[in-house]
């Protein structure tokens, strides 16, 4: 009786603690999920008072004043958008965004794209009071504005997070005036950060994340799950509600928001160049122990960078005996100096280790923003030379007429005319109308220049080309075998 007794005990005890947690685990992710949903009513709440709607007026041609890089469907939506009537003519154009309190006295953080060119901003707040705004600086190159109003209330200053600790897949929530709706509120992730090389700003180092962001959440925040601001809304990639938007990480905003409002201008030091990041193939032409750095892409004329002596497919390993390893460690590393500061450069030119002094001068207020694009042409295959036709290619030297039909200014280099398909050249990459500037270290101006320059390759069984896509500087690494 005692064995069987005890059985029955087992077997009840079992029972009891098998059921028992089933209850708890439901309680406990209800208890949850309610506490999410308050976190995020609460951040939405405490934003409120902190984000404010910015409508502006400008006059432009409504052909001119925006661009839309060619894409009609783009156009035809912004034109809708900003109410502009297709007739050619000067128009008052209304149009709006978001932006953020950043002190009581009434300075405010938005996009320079949203107030740039403005005639009239009017800012409104939380509890529908409007007042007349004055631009106090604009920084295009990282389109962080500041603006501000003369209000005759206490104001509610958002709080910001150090944007450096923010990680992939964290909360985040965007508020802001999508298409004028104001104070709307969307949740997502964070899905990347540092993101760079999209071509929006001069200065990129984006915070990517899914939150729902629309024309007018330009310039509100993105906040963390405790309604801290880690982002300021600038940029929508593709179609609105693509799912794919980017932010300027806080930090960031706020040091050049700090320096506009206390003298209306940014000290920044620069470089003078533009990067890419380091491929595996070019890691292995060149034997590096690793993809660490960035490859020099162009050097713009009378800049540190050119004073010093660096050269396009020059590969930045370090300065001042730091690796870097990516283009936007080196981009940090130089905006954490000064103006005047001088630092020497590790580099890698052709193979060989070498290091360049530079003494870092103030960032232009142009410097990053002109950008222009390709037209499709009609390039008429020239001679083909053997070493060539082994890749696969067939250039043509590029002459005034044919320059001009490309879009690009007449200069030493030859345009590919023809790639066969499935070749090495196909294989690298290489496409019809790119310009070849430079092969295996060696500036190219004829097709003597690139026979000579591809039979250095030959040696290595690959060879670097320089080239230039649609006025974009790009290298590729093309195969002997």
């Amino acid at each position: 009786m005692k064995k069987i007794s005890l059985g029955i005990f087992v077997l009840a005890l079992s029972i009891m603690t098998f059921t028992t947690p089933v209850y708890a685990l439901e309680d406990q992710g209800m208890a949850a999920a309610m506490s999410m949903q308050k976190a995020f009513i609460n951040v939405a709440k405490q934003l409120k008072q902190s984000v404010v709607n910015i409508s502006i007026e400008k006059t432009a041609n409504n052909n001119t004043w925006f661009d839309s890089n060619g894409d009609d469907e783009t156009e035809e939506f912004l034109k809708k958008f900003f109410r502009i009537p297709n007739n050619g003519r000067e128009q008052k154009i209304m149009g709006g965004g978001s932006g953020i309190i950043f002190k009581e006295d009434g300075t405010i953080i938005t996009n320079n794209h949203v107030v740039k060119g403005a005639t009239k901003i009017v800012v409104k707040l939380h509890n529908g009071k409007e007042y007349p705004a004055e631009v106090l600086g604009q920084d295009p190159q990282t389109d962080v504005a500041v603006i501000k109003i003369k209000p005759n209330e206490k104001l509610t200053v958002a709080k910001f997070a150090n944007s450096d600790e923010v990680e992939s897949g964290q909360w985040c929530i965007a508020v802001g005036s999508p298409l004028g709706l104001e104070q709307t509120v969307t949740v997502g992730v964070v899905s990347a950060v540092g993101r760079s090389g999209l071509g929006a700003a001069a200065i990129e180092d984006f915070i990517q994340t899914d939150a729902s962001i629309n024309p007018g959440n330009s310039g509100g925040p993105l906040v963390d799950i405790t309604g801290k601001v880690i982002g300021i809304n600038t940029l929508i990639f593709t179609a609105p509600g693509s799912g794919i938007s980017f932010a300027i990480p806080s930090n960031l905003a706020v040091k050049v928001a700090n320096q506009i409002a206390n003298g209306g201008s940014v000290s920044r030091p620069y470089l003078g160049i533009s990067m890419t990041p380091v491929t595996e193939e070019l890691s292995e032409h060149y034997e590096l122990k690793d993809k660490h750095g960035a490859v020099v892409m162009d050097v713009s004329e009378k800049s540190p960078a050119e004073k010093a002596g660096f050269r396009k497919m020059d590969i930045i390993r370090g300065f001042n005996g730091k690796e870097m390893k990516s283009s936007e460690d080196i981009q940090k590393y130089i905006f954490s100096k000064k103006v005047g500061d001088e630092v020497k450069a590790q580099i890698v030119r052709n193979g060989k280790p070498m290091e360049l002094k530079i003494k870092l001068e103030q960032m232009p207020e142009t410097f990053g923003l002109a950008a222009s694009d390709i037209r499709e042409n009609n390039i008429k295959p020239s001679k083909s030379l053997a070493i060539t036709d082994k890749l696969g290619l067939k250039v043509q030297k590029l002459n005034s007429e044919l320059a001009k039909s490309l879009g690009v200014k007449l200069s030493d280099g030859l345009v590919i005319s023809n790639v066969k398909e499935d070749s090495p050249s196909d294989k690298a990459g290489l496409k019809k109308g790119d310009i070849i500037t430079q092969v295996n270290g060696n500036d190219i101006a004829n097709e003597a220049d690139l026979e000579k320059a591809l039979r250095e390759g030959e040696k290595k069984k690959s060879s670097v080309f320089l080239i230039e896509r649609a006025t974009v500087p790009m290298f590729l690494v093309v195969s002997h075998k």
